[in-house]
């Protein structure tokens, strides 16, 4: 079966399940991709699970080839593909999500941004991550070619987005770029992260550093960087009220700015690409659970 690296289910759409797919530079260049969609896909549909929400990862410019490819094989499949980048996408990308959206596939565009300032954007997301302005602009060409756009603002945490120019310099940047629809996501805490907040902490406060270690339980001196930071693996959560909490006094701000947050009860974006369906199915939608599972093989 597949590797849990590369796939996972984010959450239930309105009308199946969400799956996130990242990770699959290495499998375009042996020429295993199609299989390998078809393999992530019909791992689920063999459970009796419809996967009508594909979002694919886009974490550096590396992964141009292999996203574009998979936004037209999932489209022609009747798949709801969403690209979340945190790089300004290449041409390529670009180009085949136009196509795709002269098709009446249903794309969408999430752009990852966690803060105003590209050293934090950078510490939150990686280090190929792109800045939050450098996302928006293209956001705004984007818009122009009518495939929806949806600001994914994340992942926030106590201590960074609750201090003083915390999260409203981003949510002004959201704003001016004229993207009106927006998802707020807490974030996990992970060993990386810590690493990389303590690197560039001149750009917090220190009693944001301080809030931080409270809200993910993680002894201050190591985020003020007075101790070795954790191994790598290590993952701090929320408390689960803290989180909704949080979530939402963020979301009320989004909202008071006359910004959108999704409508539909889930974050697959349902309502930005309605399309015809009959008793609930999607139109076009195609298993994979047939000739796509075993093109790959090699008969003997």
């Amino acid at each position: 079966m597949s590797s849990p690296t590369h796939a996972k289910t984010v959450e239930r759409a309105c009308d199946g399940e969400h799956l996130a797919i990242w990770g699959l530079a290495d499998h375009f260049e042996r020429g295993q991709l199609e299989s390998m969609l078809s393999e992530l896909l019909a791992e689920r549909e063999s459970r009796g699970s419809r996967v009508p929400v594909v979002s694919l990862l886009m974490r550096s410019r590396e992964d141009a080839s292999w996203v574009a490819h998979a936004i037209a094989w999932l489209g022609v499949r009747g798949r709801r593909v969403v690209v979340r980048t945190r790089v300004v996408m290449p041409k390529r990308v670009v180009a085949a999500l136009t196509e795709a959206q002269e098709l009446n596939a249903g794309v969408i565009v999430e752009l990852e941004v966690a803060h105003h300032k590209p050293e934090v954007q950078r510490a939150l997301l990686g280090d190929q991550a792109d800045p939050a302005v450098a996302l928006l602009l293209q956001a705004q060409h984007i818009e122009t070619l009518e495939i929806p756009v949806v600001a994914r603002i994340g992942p926030v945490m106590p201590g960074i987005h609750d201090q003083p120019n915390g999260f409203m310099p981003l949510v002004r940047n959201v704003e001016a770029a004229d993207v009106r629809r927006v998802v707020v996501v807490v974030g996990q805490l992970h060993a990386q992260q810590i690493h990389n907040l303590v690197s560039c902490q001149r750009e917090l406060t220190i009693a944001g550093l301080l809030e931080l270690g409270r809200a993910y339980a993680v002894d201050a001196m190591i985020l003020l960087g007075s101790v070795p930071a954790p191994a790598d693996g290590a993952v701090y959560k929320l408390r689960a009220r803290r989180a909704q909490v949080f979530a939402h006094a963020l979301e009320r701000i989004v909202t008071d700015l006359g910004l959108e947050l999704p409508g539909c009860g889930c974050r697959s974006h349902c309502e930005l690409v309605a399309r015809p369906s009959t008793n609930g199915y999607a139109a076009g939608y195609e298993s994979v659970m047939g000739r796509d599972l075993f093109a790959g093989l090699e008969l003997r």
